[in-house]
């Protein structure tokens, strides 16, 4: 049985598309549609740097340095970015996939396609977020999708504040699906289930936290 892979559908419609993706042995399109949401992830992470997201350490620099040397550093920013964009598509599809398949009995392109269906989510949290940044003034610690406000009124910690600014509702909304799926899909018990979910993201969130602390403005 084949299971054309619907990203939509089978984000919106689990119930239904639990069934489909468990009597699937073959998922046509699943490498293509891959590729295709990493290079998609790199275009709007570069879209997001184009209208001057994240770029608040080069705007100190406009009156300071030269302006062909801003340029420069501004040409380097939007490289950075999309990069970073690249990398963020494939951690989040091959990641957890590669985590659930050691964890599990479950094919990795099955595992894989269920990634598939959360990376909507995390490109819509990125989107909703460019006007806040862009007409607000909004830093990635201040979206109001995520716990880092709340972080920054109990705590002066850096650390602390950027790691609670990466579990926002749409990441919570992502685990929700995997649970869903993996819940049926394996035959693990659910809390073991949702333990490695959650281990896998309080990693990512873990090492998202850190980089941020990298200075950008330091490096270039």
């Amino acid at each position: 049985m084949e299971n054309r892979i619907e990203v939509f559908r089978g984000l919106f419609n689990h119930n239904h598309y639990t069934y489909k993706l468990r009597g699937a042995e073959r998922f046509p399109g699943v490498w293509k549609k891959t590729i295709l949401f990493i290079l998609l992830s790199g275009l709007i992470f570069g879209f997001s740097a184009y209208l001057g997201v994240d770029s608040e350490y080069l705007s100190k620099k406009l009156t300071s340095i030269p302006r062909a040397e801003y340029e420069m550093n501004k040409s380097l920013f939007l490289a950075g970015q999309i990069l970073q964009g690249l990398v963020f598509g494939a951690i989040m599809l091959f990641l957890p996939a590669l985590f659930f398949w050691t964890v599990t009995d479950l094919e990795f392109k099955r595992l894989l396609t269920i990634q598939l269906f959360v990376m909507p989510i995390l490109f819509l949290e990125k989107f909703l977020f460019v006007p806040m940044a862009v007409y607000l003034g909004l830093t990635k610690i201040s979206s109001p999708f995520s716990f880092g406000v709340i972080a920054q009124h109990i705590t002066g910690n850096d650390f602390v504040i950027h790691f609670l600014a990466y579990i926002s509702i749409f990441k919570i909304w992502a685990i929700f699906i995997e649970y869903k799926y993996l819940k049926v899909l394996t035959d693990k018990n659910p809390k073991i289930i949702l333990l490695l979910i959650l281990t896998i993201h309080l990693i990512i969130w873990l090492f998202a936290a850190l980089f941020s602390f990298i200075q950008m403005d330091k490096i270039l």
